[in-house]
């Protein structure tokens, strides 16, 4: 019984061996390099390319055009390069004619007046990269008559005023500033004023073959119409029809000439 029992124990002892032999190679196994649980799994990286940026030309401005202020009627003239409008007072882009008391000055204005009448239509334009307005406040615009002469050529082609204010001197450019320069006639003093054409030095007078006129422009002694109707010397009061060739430079004068709007409602007729 004795030598049973030892080899029972024996036997057991050879299995248990083998088994804890078996789990320590099982454990091996599952450490072994290149396994790994289910936990284990490497998590996937996505990659998101960056946004493609497109490059777009821009679409240029468009280039502006000059844009008339409808509807605009004249009044009146302040002088060769400024006149009065229902849109306001107007200074005449490109040209510059002489000041008050100057020489020149009632012949530049009466030019226009000529040209048109109280109420009638004109188109105002102001040209792309021009101030819309000067430093008194005035409008700077082209002015064009219904007929469609250019006021400020107008007045460059008689010899009323200058080109100026423009890229020659430091201004911006206009788009008549060319044919303004080349249709100028009058010049420059080196004072600076405006020289019109009838300013200008004059050659020496040829002795006359008849004899001189007698008639005087009496009525220029008048700086407005109601000095003139306050004359003691006889000199007539008015009215002065425009359309009356005897009476038409009494009219410009008084109507354009003074700066006092002899005729200020426009109907023709200057000292009512």
């Amino acid at each position: 019984m004795a030598r049973r029992g030892l080899g029972e124990s024996m036997r057991s002892v050879r299995v248990m061996s083998a088994a804890v032999a078996a789990a320590a190679l099982i454990a091996l196994v599952g450490c072994a390099p290149g396994s790994r649980d289910a936990d284990d799994e490497p998590q996937q990286v996505v990659v998101t390319a960056p946004p493609v940026t497109t490059l777009t030309t821009p679409t240029p401005a468009p280039t502006p055009v000059p844009t008339p202020d409808a509807g605009v009627t004249f009044a009146y003239v302040i002088d060769g390069d400024t006149i009065e409008t229902s849109a306001g007072t107007v200074r005449i882009i490109g040209i510059d004619a002489p000041e008050r008391g100057q020489c020149g000055h009632d012949e530049a204005s009466m030019a226009i007046g000529r040209l048109v009448s109280s109420g009638d239509p004109l188109t105002l334009e102001l040209p792309p990269g021009q101030n819309d307005t000067d430093n008194y406040g005035r409008l700077l615009r082209f002015v064009i008559t219904a007929a469609g002469i250019d006021l400020g050529l107008l007045q460059l082609e008689q010899g009323y005023a200058i080109a100026r204010y423009d890229s020659t001197d430091g201004y911006p450019r206009h788009p008549h500033e060319a044919a303004y320069h080349a249709a100028q006639i009058a010049t420059r003093g080196a004072d600076g004023t405006v020289l019109t054409v009838a300013c200008q030095a004059a050659p020496a007078p040829i002795a006359p073959t008849t004899a001189p006129s007698t008639e005087d422009p009496w009525w220029m002694d008048y700086s407005s119409c109601t000095k003139l109707k306050k004359n003691t010397v006889g000199h007539p009061t008015g009215p002065f029809a425009r359309d009356n060739p005897a009476q038409a430079d009494i009219y410009n004068w008084f109507a354009y000439g003074t700066g006092n709007r002899g005729d200020g409602d426009g109907d023709g007729l200057a000292c009512e």
